[in-house]
């Protein structure tokens, strides 16, 4: 399987400066590219990736700058970034390919796994030299296919694509559960396990406030508003670093115990359009819960985002249609059943995936034909 693992860097000045003028040429010939591209584009020619290099490569021997940086970071890695633009809009999965500008961030920049050498807790990259890292890789791997070395509020990170076992364990493979993910509760799965939500924003939104009130009264582009950015910045960061590794902790205690994990195919897209919940709901993190879920679990399964799990009894299977949101206890009027309103939908969302998703032979049923692919993809991505 393919495992992506991302180690903060741990370096000095001289290399912090080579790795900004690295990412800064990367975004020169990305841009460049972009640019020459939109013009054959705007002239109808169609787009060619490899005389698009060829033409930078002529380009760049007039800027002698481009020679302390890395060449393969520059002028390999914004082709092939260009190439993808260009493939996303023209299967119209994206819009069309913009510029990259300096304000959104350092940037970052890839290497294959042949051009870097890694020994002891340390990576060798031309023109940079032997970078530091905090922490050795924790996968017995048999090969790295590529790096990535990024900036995120002023600390530099390097991420591994590496080639690794299937090391996911569980004590039961045929186990399933349910899981109903709430504002309230963060998630409730079928087998009674309650997990509340932290509000991890809700702590820092005070911090964050007077930080935004301190930027907007400094003068755009000095050196204070620069400071109030990435003071900004850090404070986004750690917020995303607390919520992140409570994710962590609960997918894999869950994954650990159950081989079969039911979820709901949720529109959160439609979901934050609701303003008043819009905050509440991107706090919780509904995407990189399911994420951490698709590479840990042995085996995800979904539930149509249409199936009322809420409203159905998990006793009898009745609809109760007069069920508001207001309401956190389900009370069934056939049967008697009287649950937890969360509980009774994780229970029914187990029930429901398991007896439809995915039949016995392993073929996918009508439900989530979107996720095929996903499903039955072996790269996953910590």
């Amino acid at each position: 399987m393919i495992r992506a693992h991302k180690i903060r860097l741990d370096i000095n000045n001289r290399q912090s400066t080579m790795l900004y003028r690295t990412c800064g040429s990367n975004r020169y010939a990305y841009n460049w590219m972009l640019n020459r591209s939109k013009e054959l584009y705007e002239q109808g020619e169609k787009f060619d990736k490899l005389k698009l290099k060829r033409e930078f490569n002529f380009h760049k021997k007039e800027l002698l700058w481009m020679k302390e940086v890395n060449a393969h970071a520059v002028s390999n890695d914004a082709n092939e970034r260009v190439a993808n633009s260009f493939t996303n809009f023209f299967k119209k999965q994206n819009r069309f390919p913009r510029f990259h500008s300096k304000k959104l961030g350092v940037g970052s920049f890839s290497l294959p796994g042949s051009e870097i050498k890694y020994e002891d807790q340390k990576v060798y990259i031309c023109k940079l030299g032997w970078l530091r890292l905090r922490e050795a890789i924790r996968f017995n791997y048999t090969k790295i296919y590529r790096i990535t070395v990024s900036n995120k509020a002023g600390k530099w990170y390097i991420s591994f694509t590496l080639e690794i076992d299937d090391n996911r364990t569980c004590e039961n493979q045929t186990s399933s559960v349910g899981i109903d993910l709430g504002i309230k509760k963060c998630i409730t799965c079928s087998d009674g396990t309650v997990i509340d939500n932290p509000r991890i924003l809700k702590h820092y939104l005070n911090r964050l406030r007077k930080l935004n009130k301190q930027l907007s009264r400094r003068s755009k582009g000095s050196n204070n508003w620069w400071k109030s950015v990435y003071a900004l910045r850090k404070c986004y960061e750690r917020v995303s670093d607390i919520r992140k590794d409570f994710i962590h902790k609960f997918t894999t205690a869950i994954t650990r115990k159950h081989g079969i994990i039911c979820l709901e195919d949720l529109n959160v897209n439609g979901m934050v359009k609701n303003h008043k919940l819009a905050k509440h709901i991107l706090d919780v993190a509904f995407g990189e819960i399911e994420r951490q879920f698709m590479y840990k679990a042995s085996e995800i399964r979904y539930v149509d985002r249409f199936y009322p799990s809420s409203k159905t009894c998990s006793s009898c299977g009745s609809v109760k249609d007069d069920l508001k949101l207001s309401d956190r206890t389900y009370e069934c009027s056939i049967c008697g059943l009287t649950l937890d309103r969360d509980l009774n939908a994780s229970i029914n969302i187990r029930n429901n995936a398991v007896s439809s998703t995915v039949t016995a032979c392993g073929e996918f049923g009508d439900v989530m034909p979107s996720m095929k692919q996903e499903l039955n993809s072996k790269s996953v991505d910590a």
